[in-house]
């Protein structure tokens, strides 16, 4: 359940667990950046599905996670062993915590 207080919506993040990695040069998976970090499934809006839609890129998922640094474009995220490509990494300043939103597709590995 969402609780808003004001203009700050309290996040939960318990629809799973992720783990988010990059690889090497080689293509070669290296240690996790963050592993079992709780998240939350997002709903694609219209917005996001037509601008992606605008530069061939397919969304098969968004998700929202807690603010941690590090995470780019070229990571990868783990959820019940399908692995997605980070596309767009969107930080959320008016929620408790602060989040961030992953919008992720298939990666071809």
């Amino acid at each position: 359940m969402k609780i808003k207080i004001g203009n700050i919506e309290f996040s939960t993040f318990n629809d799973g667990i992720c783990n988010i990695f990059t690889n090497d040069e080689q293509e070669e998976r290296l240690p996790n950046k963050y592993s079992k970090l709780g998240f939350s499934n997002r709903v694609l809006g219209f917005k996001r599905y037509f601008e992606a839609s605008a530069r061939q890129i397919d969304i098969n998922r968004v998700i929202r996670i807690p603010q941690v640094p590090g995470i780019d474009n070229y990571d990868f995220v783990e959820i019940d062993s399908v692995i997605y490509g980070v596309k767009m990494v969107q930080e959320i300043y008016d929620t408790n915590p602060p989040c961030i939103d992953l919008t992720l597709d298939k990666a071809r590995v």
